[in-house]
């Protein structure tokens, strides 16, 4: 149990320090956004391996499906995110296009759902209903862990005089 709470905890912490970057330092490279990526990614198969009590079986034959499922909707948000900077960094941009970003917007979560209903087919097969009925709730666990922690990390900064 202290080794997964030191896991988090250093994985955590580099996931601040990335998203706290100031705007004068320079963006992350295309490489360490994959490597930080590729170690968030990791250390969310570890959470969910336990959270689900996932057999080594198991492991093999869902992390691949689960990570073409969320590289999917991973496409998905960076489309619209796209789409939406396009629209709102363009002061020429057209009505149409402005709605066409928005409508873009509205659309993403349920086109996020059809891939993940698709999904759910695969899962099945490899899966436990139990297991199926709780990967929703490990990732909003995941979720949630990685939001508070990243808000401590604000709150926990020096704090400055007014």
């Amino acid at each position: 149990m202290r080794k997964l709470a030191f896991s988090l905890l250093l994985l955590l912490c580099a996931y601040s320090a990335v998203v706290a970057q100031s705007p004068d330092r320079p963006a992350l490279s295309n490489e360490d956004r994959a490597k930080w990526l590729s170690e968030m990614r990791n250390f969310k198969h570890d959470y969910l391996t336990r959270e689900l009590a996932l057999s080594k079986e198991q492991q093999d034959a869902f992390f691949p499906v689960y990570d073409a499922m969320d590289d999917e909707i991973m496409a998905i948000a960076n489309e619209t995110r796209d789409l939406e900077n396009q629209a709102e960094s363009n002061p020429e941009a057209s009505d149409v296009e402005i709605e066409a970003a928005a409508q873009a917007l509205f659309q993403q979560k349920s086109r996020e759902g059809e891939v993940e209903t698709r999904y759910f087919e695969q899962f099945k097969e490899i899966l436990t209903p139990k297991q199926l009925l709780r990967l929703k709730n490990a990732e909003r666990k995941f979720t949630t862990q990685l939001v508070k922690h990243h808000g401590k990390q604000k709150t926990d900064g020096p704090r400055r005089k007014q």
